[in-house]
């Protein structure tokens, strides 16, 4: 009888954590879509849901962290309308690192969780570029400012992943 009832007081938690981190999740989406994506300079455009998958993978099981990470890719690859699949792919790999990493990485740290953030952001950066010269139209590999402004959109990037991640970070709970 007391194993039924934690686990449904565990049930009713996660439902719970989920709902929240379903509406902060939309609150960052509405917020990427509205003002984010609309600045003119590149390096600006940085991605508010990336830091996200890693609070949310920190907290969740794998299944439903790849599970939240594949739904809200789609939903961001659906709304971006140019490379299908980009965001989808960064998220689960990044939701993947977080789980291989955190078996050798204290990521409790705000330091080390800020650092990990700061190299994914660097690894989706690296792969836009190269989404930008696969495209037809692209002669701009290796010009500077591309890289530059990439480069500048991950340091960015890694700067406001503490404040992104924090509501998720604060555990069960919420900080809102």
């Amino acid at each position: 009888m007391d194993i039924a009832k934690t686990r449904r007081a565990q049930n009713s938690s996660t439902f719970s954590y989920l709902a929240k981190a379903a509406f902060y999740t939309f609150i960052l989406f509405l917020v990427q879509a509205r003002w984010v994506s609309g600045f003119s300079h590149p390096a600006m455009r940085i991605d508010l849901l990336l830091p996200l998958m890693f609070g949310v993978a920190l907290k969740q099981s794998p299944v439903t962290s790849l599970s939240w990470a594949f739904a809200w890719g789609y939903v961001m690859d659906v709304f971006s309308g140019k490379f299908w699949g980009f965001h989808v792919v960064s998220y689960v790999v990044t939701v993947c690192m977080v789980y291989l990493g955190s078996q050798r990485l204290e990521f409790h740290n705000p330091l080390y969780q800020t650092i990990f953030m700061g190299l994914c952001a660097l690894g989706q950066s690296v792969v836009l570029g190269l989404f930008l010269w696969a495209e037809p139209s692209s002669n701009y590999i290796w010009s500077a400012p591309l890289w530059a402004s990439l480069g500048a959109r991950s340091l960015l990037m890694l700067l406001l992943c503490p404040i992104i991640i924090y509501p998720i970070r604060a555990g069960r709970k919420f900080a809102f």
